[in-house]
């Protein structure tokens, strides 16, 4: 058995602190044989090197930008496997591709097909701490694609289930809260929370960890947990199977979305086929639409609305003009002085008038919402932005969060 640590950018952000992450892991090296380090860029490298290809043009094209942030994460895994062999340590960095990460060719948001952990056995067989580079692989054209947001999340999870390893994710948050404590100050951390809550909460805003890492991980039941760099042992959140409901509480916690946008198509028409050919070719993008809402209007065409990621309404604006022969028709509005607040609970399943209460809190309270989806554990809705801390306030009141 053994562990894959995952540290985040903010961790590792100077020189200092790659030297007391490297301290801390080599005395775990004393009691733990086999350690597998997956690493962010430091700090806020990633945007800076976004900003020099500004410089240089305003169309980036997207293999150029994989090659280049993927050097972020190169930067880091060569210091801090340096700074483990100046604690005494063996240490070997490798990047993601050295690392067996196989991804699909879409650039920028590649998806881990596979990982040949043969190279990384190969070094733990030898003791060595293996430090790998997070967020990245290489395609089947043999080109080096980035995973998106949160991908080093998603490498760390990936290599702990094909290890059979459990993993720790260390950022700069002592754990998951009921809501941000940037938003609510008297929020609550929670010891444990489920798979199925934590990936509503993830998907739905939370930024502690990625969406797809929490879905990876309970998929290949891997043990997860989230802690504060160099915290205390036990000090953070458990994310596992079983839920833990030690208290009749139908909400577990609150997301906010800041980076949303609402999509709003009028004038569609009114058959399956137009419908379908819009959903497709925004797929071929790559781009994940969430609170779908359909209706027709007074003449009996569609009103289809949806919403995105802020960052893909350039490539929403792509598809359009790439389709000018079905978009031309279509009156398209696009919002982004909105928010997506939601709340989330396995809880909800089993408790009677959420919705009604939830609705009633922001309508006494002068907030209106716009837009609303549900699911099974969760209920969600776009609000103004100017709304958002009066929000999250009183609905963290209401369910004592």
């Amino acid at each position: 058995m053994g562990v894959v640590l995952k540290y985040g950018g903010t961790s590792i952000a100077t020189i200092e602190k790659i030297n007391q992450i490297a301290k801390h892991i080599a005395f775990l090296k004393e009691t733990e044989d086999n350690i597998v380090v997956v690493v962010s860029a430091m700090g806020k490298s990633t945007d800076e090197l976004i900003k020099l290809a500004k410089q240089l043009s305003d169309n980036l094209p997207r293999r150029e930008i994989d090659t280049l942030l993927s050097t972020g994460e190169q930067q880091t895994i060569a210091l801090l496997a340096i700074a483990l062999k100046g604690n005494g340590v063996d240490a070997i960095s490798l990047t993601g591709f050295q690392a067996g990460f196989k991804t699909t060719n879409s650039h920028t948001k590649g998806i881990i097909m596979d990982v040949d952990i043969t190279r990384v056995l190969s070094h733990l067989k030898q003791q060595k701490i293996v430090v790998v580079a997070g967020f990245q692989g290489i395609s089947s054209d043999g080109d080096i694609t980035t995973l998106g947001r949160g991908g080093s999340d998603t490498s760390a999870v990936a290599l702990a289930a094909k290890l059979g390893y459990r993993c720790e994710i260390y950022t700069d948050v002592d754990g998951i809260y009921t809501v941000d404590p940037r938003l609510y100050k008297t929020a609550k951390k929670l010891d444990r929370i489920s798979f199925e809550e934590m990936m509503e909460m993830a998907s739905l805003g939370a930024g502690v960890i990625e969406t797809r890492s929490v879905e990876l991980a309970k998929k290949y039941n891997v043990s997860l947990y989230i802690a504060k760099s160099l915290s205390q042992s036990g000090s953070g959140t458990y994310i596992m199977n079983e839920n833990y409901l030690f208290e009749d509480k139908p909400i577990t916690g609150i997301s906010v979305t800041d980076n949303v946008a609402m999509i709003i198509l009028e004038g569609v028409k009114n058959d399956l086929k137009t419908v379908t050919k819009v959903f497709e070719i925004v797929s071929e993008k790559n781009i994940n639409l969430d609170m779908i809402s359909q209706n027709i209007d007074n003449d009996k065409n569609l009103v289809v609305s949806f919403s995105i990621d802020s960052d893909d309404i350039e490539v929403f604006e792509e598809c359009k003009q790439e389709n000018k022969d079905l978009f031309d028709t279509i009156k398209t509005q696009v919002m982004t002085d909105i928010i997506k607040l939601s709340l989330v609970g396995v809880g909800m399943a089993s408790n009677f008038g959420v919705a009604s209460k939830v609705f009633t809190t922001l309508a006494n309270n002068n907030v209106p919402f716009l837009h609303v989806s549900t699911s099974e554990i969760s209920i969600s809705c776009t609000i103004n932005k100017e709304n958002k801390a009066k929000a999250v306030s009183v609905l963290a009141q209401a369910f004592k969060l």
